[in-house]
C-alpha cells in the first residue's frame, strides 16, 4: 500500500515547482512590463487625451463626458450620433466622450483616476451610470486586475500559437473609447441568452453608503463649484428580473441614496421611462441593436429638453 504513495521529496518539488511557478507569475503580473502595467499607462495617457480634446479646446460647445459599464457600452452606442441627434434638437455643438469599461463600480472608477482627472478637465455635464457607481455586487468573485488582465494575455498567445482566434480584449476599450461590438456580434441579432438571463436572476446587489465614496464625493464638490452638472443615468432591465438586484428595502435605500445626493451634491438621477420589452436585450440587462436605438433616442430626447 505504502508503495503507491509518492516519496517525500517528490511532494516537495512539486510544491517548489508550483510556488516556483506562481512566483513567476505574479512577478510578470505587478511588474512594470506586464499586461496591467501597459493597460494603465495607456488609459492614463489616452483619457487625460480624450478629456482634454472634448473639454478644453472648443469652448463653443457643450462637453459631456459619460462613464459606465458594458451597460452604458450597449446603451449608448455611437458618441458621435448622440453628438449629431443632440445638435439637430438644440441647435447646439456638442462634444461627447463615452468611457465603458467592463466590470466597472466605484472602486474601480477610484482606482483608475478616473475622478482625480474628471476634476482636472471638467466637463459640463457628467453622466455616471447610476447602478455601477452606487451598487456593489454581492455574489461576485473579484479577481484581481493585473491578474486578470495577466490571465487574459497569456491564455490569448496560447489560443494563437494553437490556431483558435483569441478571446475579445475587453481591456482595450480603457484606452480606445470609440470601439463598437463586432459585426457577428449577437449585439446586432435578437438572439437572446438563456444561459446569462437564467444567471442573472441569482444576481445580488447591495447599496453603497454615500459616507464610503469620499474620492468621488470630493470630485462631486469640485465639480460643482465649477459649474459642471452631474447626473446619475439608469439602465433599463428585464422586468422578469429583480429591479436593480435589490430586495424591496434595497430599492428604498437606493432611492434615499440618489436624494441625498440630489440634496447635497445637487445631483440628478435620470431613469428610463416605462418598462423595454426583452426582445430590445441580449441576455435581460444588456440591450441589443434595437434597445441601443431606442435608449439612445431617448437620452438625447432628456437632454434636450433640459433648460
Amino acid at each position: 500500500m505504502d508503495e503507491d504513495i509518492p516519496p517525500l521529496k517528490v511532494w516537495a518539488y512539486s510544491a517548489i515547482m508550483t510556488l516556483g511557478f506562481l512566483s513567476l507569475f505574479l512577478g510578470y503580473t505587478y511588474s512594470p512590463f506586464g499586461p496591467y502595467a501597459k493597460i494603465f499607462e495607456a488609459y492614463s495617457v489616452n483619457i487625460q487625451k480624450a478629456l482634454i480634446e472634448k473639454n478644453t479646446r472648443d469652448k463653443s460647445a457643450i462637453s459631456i463626458v459619460i462613464l459606465g459599464s458594458s451597460l452604458t457600452d450597449r446603451a449608448l452606442l455611437d458618441a458621435a450620433e448622440i453628438e449629431q441627434a443632440i445638435a439637430e434638437q438644440t441647435n447646439k455643438r456638442v462634444n461627447v466622450l463615452r468611457v465603458a469599461l467592463y466590470g466597472l463600480n466605484m472602486k474601480l472608477a477610484e482606482r483608475i483616476n478616473f475622478f482625480k482627472y474628471i476634476v482636472r478637465y471638467p466637463p459640463k455635464y457628467l453622466f455616471l451610470e447610476n447602478v455601477a457607481i452606487n451598487l456593489d455586487d454581492e455574489n461576485s468573485m473579484e479577481i484581481p486586475l493585473p491578474v486578470d488582465a495577466a490571465l487574459l494575455y497569456l491564455r490569448n498567445k496560447v489560443r494563437v500559437v494553437i490556431g483558435l482566434a483569441p478571446h475579445p480584449n475587453y481591456y482595450e476599450k480603457w484606452y480606445n473609447f470609440d470601439i463598437k461590438p463586432f459585426a457577428e456580434s449577437d449585439f446586432y441579432t435578437n438572439n437572446f441568452d438563456s444561459v446569462a438571463f437564467k444567471s442573472l436572476q441569482s444576481k445580488r446587489r447591495s447599496v453603497r453608503r454615500p459616507s464610503i465614496n469620499e474620492i468621488a464625493n470630493e470630485a462631486y464638490q469640485a465639480l460643482s463649484k465649477m459649474n459642471s452638472k452631474v447626473i446619475f443615468l439608469g439602465m433599463p432591465q428585464s422586468d422578469k428580473l429583480q429591479t436593480n438586484f435589490l430586495d424591496e428595502g434595497g430599492n428604498v435605500e437606493f432611492s434615499n441614496v440618489q436624494e441625498f445626493y440630489r440634496q447635497h451634491y445637487n445631483i440628478d438621477s435620470w431613469e428610463y421611462p416605462g418598462q423595454m420589452d426583452d426582445s430590445y436585450f441580449m441576455d435581460g440587462i444588456h440591450l441589443n441593436y434595437e434597445g441601443s436605438k431606442k435608449y439612445q433616442s431617448w437620452f438625447v430626447s432628456q437632454f434636450a429638453s433640459m433648460k
